[in-house]
């Protein structure tokens, strides 16, 4: 613009401004929980996932342990028939002791490699179904995941169509702010909670609720020049009614 608006005019734009940078801010701080939410059930699903592999790499090893037995137990039968064999063809009582006592300890070594055996059994039985239990949470978990991270993306193409329409509508008021008045509006916003720009009632600034000296409310009053608060530094402007924007969005200091 060629020339500036009047300074009461610049501090209503500014008002507006102060107004869409409020939705903005609320829009942004929405938009970040986005990924802390996906962040979440994508642990979940991991964690989930960890378990079936420890799981897994559990029952392998009960398997390799069953199939294990199962070969020693085939080795202690022939074993046992050979001994059997040997007790036949015995020719002295020297021989058959011996032949004998060999095979009794064959048969305690099989009575061991059967228990171990069916303890496999059991032990595999029971890690199946904990690995199946795990599996089907495994994949409900997924299927909420990938469902989730449909919606969210959603949202946030949502928000970012929000914020982009909100910015092209702040343009709309900045560019009738003057600069140095609009640079000193950001500076001050980034610094106090997202206000730049808050109402001085009844002589009090309602950024911070601090008493504004007497003749400083004054020169805010006339709308002549352009005053921020002592305190809190925010910009100051004297609403034309009760309940303006900038008055309802004020917060303390």
């Amino acid at each position: 613009m060629s020339q500036p608006l009047p300074l009461v005019e610049q501090l209503k734009n500014l008002e507006q401004l102060q107004e869409i940078d409020l939705k903005i801010d609320s829009l942004k701080k929405n938009q970040s929980s986005l990924p802390g939410t996906l962040k979440q059930l994508s642990d979940s699903v991991k964690k989930l996932k960890t378990q079936l592999d420890t799981k897994n790499a559990a029952l392998a090893e009960i398997d390799k342990t069953h199939r294990q037995t199962q070969a020693a137990l085939e080795l202690n039968r022939d074993r046992m028939t050979r001994s059997n064999q040997k007790l036949e063809s015995v020719h002295n009582s020297q021989e058959f002791q011996a032949a004998s006592k060999e095979i009794e300890q064959l048969k305690k070594l099989n009575g061991t490699l059967d228990e171990q055996g069916k303890k496999s059994a059991t032990d595999r039985e029971a890690c199946q179904k904990e690995v199946e239990v795990l599996t089907e949470k495994v994949a409900v978990a997924q299927t909420d995941l990938d469902s989730q991270t449909q919606i969210l993306s959603g949202q946030d193409q949502q928000f970012n169509s929000d914020i982009g329409a909100l910015t092209a509508q702040r343009t709309q008021f900045s560019v009738n702010v003057e600069a140095r008045i609009l640079a000193q509006y950001d500076r001050v916003r980034g610094a106090r909670n997202g206000l730049g720009i808050v109402p001085a009632v009844g002589g009090r600034c309602k950024g911070c609720n601090m008493m504004l000296p007497p003749q400083l409310f004054n020169e805010v009053q006339r709308g002549t020049q352009l005053h921020s608060c002592p305190s809190c530094h925010r910009i100051l402007f004297v609403p034309n009614a009760a309940g303006s924007s900038a008055e309802q969005a004020s917060v303390a200091k």
